[in-house]
């Protein structure tokens, strides 16, 4: 009996230490900083589209304020503390660029255009401010209108250091082009989709021919949609355009938002078409053909293409898209003519990894297994050769035979860059 005792004695001391354990070792989930003391310091505008992130800071009190030893973040593990001699006057804005670098006004890090939260807090650990921002598209900001306010409203126009005002900037959703690969014939209708159209005051299409200046044509409101017509060229040429929108606060919204420095462009072109085909590809490489451009080796999609004519073609410039309806989905790049050039007869093997920075040839895009389309586009998109495809097998390809004929069969093994 005294056995059995004892016995039970230990089960239970051991079954409360492993508790205590337990215990001790389970960490309490960590709480949010929420915002403690206000200073009237706040977090008034933030840009993390496109280009250098930043967080506007302002200042609504009457008197400058020293923000020294204060510090900003997006994680509460990693905060960036402002350098010495930090001042922002009254009434005024203070911009902290976040590129990651860690030094004087530029943070320790970046923004998400996807949305986050970021927090101030003061230097008695204070949060004295703190804003989740939802996801941004290129151009747009997440800011208080006005200045300081509770009220906040995505722009399509950033007031970078300077007043939100009372009206956001207006919010241009996409832009379109109709017809998209254009004769040279044909007039252009280029619109837009505008969010919040009931401040707009002025839409205006703005176009040039062969890097002239550029001239303006009104557009024509129809609901949410503008409208303006590009002119036919009645000849060969490229179209560079961009659209502006200002609304009753005099804000200006550009698409492409940094325009004119940046612009949408077309190409009106007669060339023959070039005697190119897609004459083999791959959309299921599991372990038949390496991709070592990146320096390791991977198995990509990859698309074979066959130049069927008697003189060599320069592919620079031409497109491939795995969406028909979208001929301008990956550009080749024009910086290696050696690279991309395709001799009488021969062949050109381009990855399809979605990973244009390993080179020229590769693409935006990867093929899928599940069956598709891809096709290859000249520079001004008119088509030059297509397929469309059903499920496909690993390490299987699809090609055409003869070479460059009209049938096509299955191979196993596959021949890249080889006669099929």
């Amino acid at each position: 009996m005294l056995k059995v005792m004892s016995n039970r004695i230990f089960v239970s001391a051991v079954m409360f230490v492993a508790g205590v354990v337990s215990l001790l070792s389970c960490k309490p989930a960590e709480k949010e900083p929420q915002v403690t003391k206000d200073e009237q310091i706040y977090i008034n505008e933030l840009y993390a589209s496109s280009g250098d992130d930043w967080i506007e800071l302002y200042n609504a009190a009457n008197e400058a304020k020293d923000l020294t030893g204060y510090k900003i973040y997006d994680d509460p593990s990693n905060k960036y503390t402002l350098p010495a001699n930090t001042e922002i006057a009254a009434k005024s804005y203070l911009i902290l660029v976040c590129d990651d670098t860690g030094t004087g006004l530029f943070t320790n890090f970046k923004l998400s255009s996807v949305g986050e939260t970021v927090y101030l807090e003061n230097i008695e650990g204070n949060v004295i401010d703190k804003v989740e921002f939802p996801a941004l598209a290129n151009g747009q900001s997440y800011g208080r209108y006005p200045d300081g306010n509770t009220t906040f409203k995505i722009s399509g126009a950033a007031t970078k250091a300077g007043s939100n005002g009372e009206v956001v900037g207006t919010i241009i959703s996409k832009i379109s082009r109709a017809p998209l690969v254009p004769t040279l014939t044909e007039n252009v209708t280029v619109s837009v989709e505008i969010l919040n159209p009931a401040n707009v005051t002025s839409a205006k299409l703005f176009h040039r021919i062969n890097g002239g200046a550029f001239s303006s044509a009104p557009m024509t409101a129809n609901g949410t949609t503008y409208s303006a017509v590009i002119p036919a060229l009645n000849g060969t040429g490229t179209i560079d355009y961009y659209v502006e929108v200002t609304n009753s606060g005099s804000v200006v919204s550009r698409a492409p938002f940094d325009a004119p420095a940046d612009y949408y462009t077309y190409l009106l072109n007669n060339d023959p078409l070039p005697e190119l085909v897609i004459n083999e590809f791959m959309a299921l490489n599991i372990s038949c053909c390496a991709d070592t451009d990146g320096g390791t080796q991977e198995f990509d999609d990859w698309i074979e293409i066959r130049n069927n004519g008697a003189t060599a073609v320069n592919i620079a410039e031409f497109y491939l898209s795995d969406d028909l309806a979208n001929p301008f989905n990956s550009r080749i790049k024009n910086t290696n003519p050696a690279k991309t050039t395709i001799p009488p007869g021969g062949y050109l093997l381009i990855w399809a990894d979605n990973n244009r920075s390993q080179g020229e040839l590769h693409l935006d895009f990867g093929l899928s297994g599940d069956g598709e389309a891809v096709g290859l586009y000249y520079k001004d998109g008119r088509k030059i050769d297509s397929i469309t495809f059903g499920p496909q097998a690993g390490n299987v390809s699809m090609g055409r035979l003869p070479n460059g004929g009209s049938t096509w069969q299955l191979f196993n093994p596959s021949t890249p860059g080889q006669p099929n």
